[in-house]
C-alpha cells in the first residue's frame, strides 16, 4: 500500500469519527439516548439477556438476531453501558467510510476512492443511524465490508475472498433479511460475467461464496429447528412482513396487524394468534409465515392492478428524499444537533440518488466485462426492489446508500474533469439522468411535519415512564402543534392528565376512541379513569372491551380489581 493510501485512509477515518463524536455529544440530551424505546428497548433487553448467558434463546428468531448479539458481546465486554455502545457504533461508522473507500479503489482507482469515503463521512443520515440503538449502523458496516470484498473479488478473484464475502453476506442477512437476495445475485454474477476465467474457476468462486454464506446461516437454521421445530435460516417473519406491505388496506408504510400494537412485543404473538384463529389449529412459526405469505399472494393474484399501483408507490417511497421515520427520525434529532441539521441541508438522499444515477452512466461508458461497478449497480437495483416489495422505512432502504456512494463520487469527479476540459457533450446524458433522478427523488409525497409527531410522542412517552411530567407536557405541546386530531396524541395527553389528577383525561380518551375505537389502550385507561371517579359499571364495560380487543395484555382478575395504568411502551 502506498504512503498516500495510508494518509487517505487515516484522514477519512479521523474526519468521519470526529464528526460522529461531535454529533454524539450534541444528542446526549435526547431522552431516547438514555431510555431506549420500542425496537431499541427490545434490542437492548435482548442484548442484556445474551450478556447474562442466554446465548441460545428459546424461540425461533422473529427479529433479525445479528444486532442483539452484537450488543450482547459489547455488554459482556463493557457492562450495560449505552454510551460505550454508541461510541463503538461511531467507530464502526468511521470504519464503514474506510471500507467504502477500499471498495471504490477496487472499482474506480485511487483518485475516486477518497471522494466516496469523504461523501459517506459527510452523509447526514449516516451520522443519525450510527447514533441510535438500531441495527442500521451495523448494516452499514456489513454492507460496506461486502462491497469491499466483492469489488476485490471482481478485480482479483480468490477463493478465500469469496468465502469471506459469503460470510459477510450471511451476517448482513441476519441484520437485514432482504439482503438474502444477494445469495442469488453474487454467485450468479460470478458465473455469468467473469467469462475471462474458465467455468471451473467461476464455479469454484461461486461455490466458495455459497460456502461462506452457509457457514453463517446453517447454524442459525439448526438453532431455530432445535428450539422451535422450524428450519429458518434467518427469521420467521417473512410472511407477516410481506402481508403488512401487500394487502387490500396496505399503504406502503408500516401498520401493525392489530391496531395499537406497534411494538416488537406484539409482532410475533399477533401474527401467530391471528393465523391460528383463521386456520383453527395451532401453528409452528414456519406455518404462521406461510399462512400470511399465502394470504398476501392470493390477494395479489386476485387484484394484480391494485398490487401494481401499490408497488409503484412503494418504489417511489423507496427512492424519495424523505427519511420515513420509525421510532426516531432524523428531522427531530436535527433540532438537537446543528451539525446534523447543517449536513442534512447539504447532502441527503435526494442529492445522493441523482448523483449516483449520473455516476452509473459514467461507469457504464467506462466498464469492462466483469467490472465490480457492474455488480454493485446490480446489487443496488436488486436491493431497491427487495425493499419496495415489502413496506418502506428509511432504515430499511439505508443499505442502498453505500452502494450509491462510489457512483456519486464518480459523477462529481468526471463532471469536474469534463467541464474543466470543455467536453460539454460528455455531460449531456449524465446531466439528463441526474435531473430526472432529482425530480423523482424530490417529489412531495408525505406530510413531513405530521410524520415527525410520532417521535415527539415517543419523547413524551419516556418522560411519562420516568414520571417527569413537566417535560412530558412540553413534548406533547410540540406534538399537538403538528396535528391535534390524533388518537395517539389524545392517549398520551390522557395519560398525562390522569397522572396530574386533571379531569381532561376522560375528554381526551373519549376523543381518542372516536378516532380509533379499536385501540385497546384507550378502553383500558378509560376504565381506570372511570373507576377512580367511582363509576365502576362504566369502568367494567370499557375493561371488557379492552380484554376483547387485547386479551393477552388486559389484567384478568376479580371485578373491581385495580386496573394498571397502561405502560408507556404500549405507545407506538
Amino acid at each position: 500500500m502506498r504512503k498516500t493510501d495510508g494518509i487517505a485512509i487515516a484522514g477519512v477515518f479521523c474526519l468521519a469519527l470526529a464528526l460522529r463524536l461531535v454529533y454524539l455529544g450534541q444528542i446526549q440530551s435526547l431522552p431516547l439516548f438514555e431510555y431506549p424505546l420500542v425496537d431499541a428497548r427490545s434490542y437492548d433487553e435482548w442484548g442484556q439477556a445474551i450478556a447474562a448467558g442466554n446465548w441460545l434463546g428459546s424461540q425461533v428468531f422473529y427479529q433479525a438476531p445479528a444486532y442483539p448479539y452484537f450488543l450482547g458481546l459489547l455488554y459482556s465486554l463493557f457492562g450495560h453501558d449505552l454510551l460505550a455502545a454508541h461510541v463503538v457504533q461511531m467507530l464502526m461508522g468511521a470504519g464503514s467510510c474506510v471500507l467504502l473507500l477500499l471498495a471504490t479503489r477496487s472499482m474506480f482507482g485511487r483518485g475516486l476512492a477518497l471522494a466516496a469515503g469523504l461523501l459517506l463521512a459527510l452523509y447526514a443520515p449516516a451520522l443519525f443511524f450510527d447514533g441510535i440503538l438500531q441495527k442500521t449502523g451495523l448494516g452499514l458496516f456489513l454492507t460496506s465490508a461486502l462491497l469491499a470484498l466483492v469489488a476485490r473479488l471482481a478485480k482479483r478473484p480468490r477463493v478465500a475472498v469469496a468465502v469471506l464475502a459469503g460470510v459477510c453476506a450471511g451476517l448482513l442477512a441476519l441484520t437485514r433479511e432482504n439482503a438474502l437476495i444477494f445469495a442469488l445475485v453474487i454467485p450468479g454474477w460470478l458465473l455469468l460475467r467473469q467469462r475471462a476465467a474458465a467455468l471451473r474457476l467461476r464455479s469454484l468462486w461461486a461455490g466458495a461464496f455459497v460456502l461462506g454464506l452457509a457457514l453463517v446461516l446453517l447454524p442459525v437454521g439448526a438453532r431455530n429447528l432445535a428450539v422451535g421445530d422450524t428450519f429458518a435460516i434467518t427469521t420467521s417473519q417473512l410472511g407477516p412482513n410481506f402481508y403488512i406491505g401487500n394487502n387490500p388496506k396496505a399503504t406502503g408504510l408500516y401498520a401493525p396487524l392489530m391496531p395499537g400494537r406497534h411494538t416488537p412485543d406484539f409482532e410475533s404473538s399477533d401474527a401467530t394468534r391471528a393465523a391460528e384463529w383463521e386456520t383453527g389449529r395451532p401453528l409452528l412459526p414456519g406455518e404462521v409465515s406461510s399462512h400470511w405469505l399465502g394470504k398476501s399472494l392470493r390477494w395479489i393474484s386476485e387484484e394484480p392492478g391494485a398490487f401494481s399501483w401499490l408497488l409503484f408507490y412503494k418504489t417511489l417511497y423507496t427512492l424519495n428524499d424523505y427519511e420515513i421515520p420509525d421510532t426516531e427520525d432524523v428531522y427531530v434529532h436535527a433540532e438537537f444537533s446543528w451539525l446534523l441539521a447543517g449536513l442534512h441541508a447539504l447532502f441527503r438522499f435526494g442529492v445522493l440518488l441523482p448523483l449516483g444515477l449520473a455516476g452509473m452512466v459514467f461507469a457504464w461508458r467506462e466498464r469492462e466485462p466483469g467490472d465490480a461497478s457492474e455488480l454493485v449497480a446490480l446489487l443496488a437495483g436488486v436491493f431497491t426492489a427487495a425493499v419496495a416489495v415489502f413496506y418502506v422505512w428509511a432504515r430499511y432502504r439505508f443499505p442502498i446508500v453505500p452502494m450509491l456512494m462510489p457512483f456519486a463520487g464518480l459523477a462529481l469527479v468526471r463532471s469536474y474533469q469534463a467541464a474543466s476540459q470543455g467536453h460539454w457533450r460528455q455531460l449531456a446524458v449524465p446531466t439528463t439522468v441526474l435531473l430526472l433522478g432529482a425530480c423523482v427523488s424530490n417529489l412531495s409525497l408525505f406530510d413531513r411535519e405530521a410524520m415527525t409527531q410520532t417521535t415527539w410522542l415517543n419523547l413524551a412517552n419516556i418522560m411519562l415512564r420516568e414520571d417527569r411530567l413537566e417535560e412530558a407536557d412540553g413534548y406533547l405541546e410540540r406534538a399537538s402543534s403538528i396535528a391535534h386530531e390524533s388518537a395517539d396524541l389524545h392517549f398520551h395527553l390522557a395519560a398525562l392528565r390522569f397522572r396530574q389528577s386533571r379531569p381532561e383525561a376522560e375528554e381526551h380518551l373519549r376523543r381518542m376512541l372516536v378516532l380509533d375505537p379499536t385501540d385497546f389502550r384507550g378502553h383500558r385507561l378509560l376504565a381506570q379513569v372511570l373507576q377512580a371517579e367511582g363509576r365502576r359499571q362504566e369502568a367494567k364495560q370499557h375493561l371488557r372491551e379492552s380484554i376483547r380487543l387485547n386479551p393477552d395484555r388486559a389484567r384478568r382478575g376479580r371485578p373491581g380489581a385495580p386496573i394498571p395504568l397502561p405502560k408507556p411502551d404500549d405507545a407506538p
